[in-house]
């Protein structure tokens, strides 16, 4: 007897922990299951093949918005090459219309719920022969025991079998509590709101094994890690004693649930150790009330501002856009109160109204109209009309990449300086991206900094704007060719190669005790290290500007940038103490 559990992802370096878990707690029975993951990318004659090749008794898929569509398409082929294969599906996107999918499908049955349970039961009842006992829709066991035993700590640790290299390619997801204990309307988690911790002595110990593997990102899929707080600060504090200065951490939040003792730990974590992902999605307190969710928007902003002023974390705000009662006004204000908390990604993402949630069912009433196939996208509201929608999809694409990617900073906090909100500069960008047909067109990333000059370029602000975007460049790139929109430096050039050889003499101003790469380096070598751009009015006057690429923000990805001298065309060179800096301008 084979049983196949069948995963298909939305990218490779994701990876799903569900067919995992299944397997693990299917105990003596685990030597009949394999697992096949597949990406969403992959052709579905290649999928057939595989799945094909194993030729098994059993197939469970993992079902979930992103990978229905391909599993529909493909499922009918199946049954045409494994005709005596008995089919089955669970996950969220099958849970709540079992029998349709069951009929569709042509499967011998659904899994609802947490599947644990229910897999070891399926896995025993095929393998000991007596699998027509089975009902079609298998519900999922309790999710606590009778003695009050938390389950989740019943789940073996299935990492340790996996092979060394999926930690350094895959993200690493891991689940330390099941379920949450908020009820927002458009979320499946609210519709059993019991809440399964997994032991903290377990979880340490498990983190552990990531840790002294040094795999670079461990990711919780915990719905809010800090609603049981004596959980979520033990988890921290063991990071923070055991950090091994590789290893990232990403939690989702409820930021308004922070305090001190959270501040204190978090103050001390190594940048970059942690990031935080945390759900705003609208500030608007009608919609929070509405979609039954519990939110004080001054608190989570008060919250924000103070993790930032640590300036060691990274920070993930959320907004939603085509919640009930936020209209295009209202949305605007929410986009720019949580940019004016200046996070690190920005995400604008848009309504799902996924099967089984309450809202589903209140829809009717919002007049919420959603697209008939994954991922169930708002198309307009009673608030929000479908040409707002458009205009919002565009200013999503444009947040992505000029302010997420975070290769921009300098030139768009310029730019706000000429707009009523950031908003404002957003949609008047995406307006010109619209008129310019540059939308739907895979531009270069020197290209996105030249259509950015030739939106925003002004006789009077020319110059400034230009030095921005060639600052902000350089942060992250150290290019072979110097862009053509980049003023002309030809007149520096001898000051900036007697910089050099002096620095590859002296090494005062990259001393060894701070920078004992560079203070090897001979000229040539210094050359390839640093990049030297002077910059005539960003800073008030020319000023060299050296970038270090061996030298990284862990939060942003930006170079080191050091100001070195100021260039006094009176009086030739003068070095100025103040701007000989050790720590560099990170944004």
């Amino acid at each position: 007897m084979h049983i196949l559990l069948v995963a298909v992802n939305a990218k490779y370096i994701h990876s799903n922990p569900a067919v995992h878990s299944l397997k693990s707690c299917a105990g003596e029975y685990a030597a009949h299951i394999s697992i096949l993951e597949f990406t969403i990318n992959q052709q579905p004659f290649f999928i057939l093949q595989e799945i094909y090749k194993k030729h098994p008794d059993v197939i469970a898929f993992s079902c979930y918005i992103w990978n229905y569509s391909l599993i529909d398409q493909m499922i009918p082929d199946l049954h045409k090459i494994l005709p005596d294969t008995d089919f089955w599906a669970g996950g969220p996107e099958v849970s709540y219309n079992a029998p349709d999918i069951i009929k569709r499908w042509q499967l011998r049955g659904v899994m609802t719920g947490p599947g644990e349970n229910s897999f070891c039961r399926l896995a025993a009842a095929y393998i000991n022969g007596c699998a027509d006992s089975l009902p079609a829709i298998l519900e999922a066991g309790p999710t606590h025991a009778a003695d009050g035993r938390r389950l989740l700590d019943d789940i073996p640790f299935w990492y340790e079998d996996k092979d060394q290299a999926d930690f350094s390619h895959r993200i690493i997801y891991y689940e330390s509590s099941r379920g949450c204990p908020f009820s927002c309307s458009y979320c499946l988690s609210s519709i059993d709101r019991t809440m399964d911790f997994r032991s903290t002595d377990r979880v340490c110990r498990e983190l552990d094994f990531f840790l002294s593997r040094k795999v670079p990102q461990v990711k919780f899929v915990d719905r809010t890690f800090n609603c049981q707080k004596s959980h979520a600060l033990s988890i921290l504090k063991h990071i923070l004693e055991h950090d091994n200065g590789i290893t990232n951490f990403h939690f989702e939040i409820a930021a308004d649930l922070l305090d001190e003792d959270y501040f204190a730990l978090l103050s001390q974590m190594r940048p970059g150790a942690v990031q935080l992902e945390i759900g705003v999605q609208s500030t608007n307190a009608r919609t929070i009330e509405e979609i039954d969710r519990r939110m004080d928007f001054g608190r989570v902003a008060a919250a924000v501002l103070r993790l930032r002023s640590f300036h060691n974390i990274h920070i993930h705000l959320d907004l939603i856009a085509g919640l009930p009662f936020e209209d295009l006004p209202s949305f605007q204000q929410s986009f720019n109160e949580i940019y004016a908390l200046r996070p690190q990604q920005l995400q604008l993402g848009f309504l799902k109204v996924l099967k089984g949630s309450r809202m589903a069912l209140r829809a009717p009433g919002y007049n919420l109209v959603y697209t008939s196939q994954p991922p169930y996208e708002v198309l307009s509201t009673k608030w929000l009309s479908f040409d707002d929608i458009c205009r919002l999809k565009q200013i999503e694409e444009l947040v992505e990449l000029y302010y997420n990617s975070g290769q921009f900073t300098h030139t768009l906090e310029f730019l706000l300086q000429s707009f009523d909100s950031p908003y404002a500069l957003f949609e008047s960008l995406a307006l010109w991206y619209d008129q310019h047909g540059c939308f739907g067109i895979q531009s270069s990333r020197v290209r996105r900094y030249e259509l950015l000059l030739e939106f925003a370029a002004a006789p009077d602000t020319l110059s400034i704007l230009t030095e921005c975007l060639t600052y902000d460049l350089y942060l992250r790139e150290h290019m072979k060719n110097r862009p053509a929109f980049c003023l002309p430096i030809d007149q520096w050039k001898d000051e900036i190669h007697k910089i050099l050889h002096q620095e590859s003499e002296s090494h005062t101003l990259f001393p060894a005790a701070s920078f004992p790469n560079l203070a090897i380096c001979s000229y040539r070598e210094l050359t390839k290290t640093l990049h030297a751009e002077v910059f005539r009015v960003l800073f008030g006057q020319p000023v060299i500007v050296l970038f270090y690429y061996g030298r990284r923000d862990p939060l942003t990805n930006n170079c080191a940038a050091y100001r070195t001298i100021y260039i006094n065309k009176e009086n030739g060179r003068k070095d100025c103490s103040d701007t000989l800096q050790i720590k560099p301008d990170f944004n």
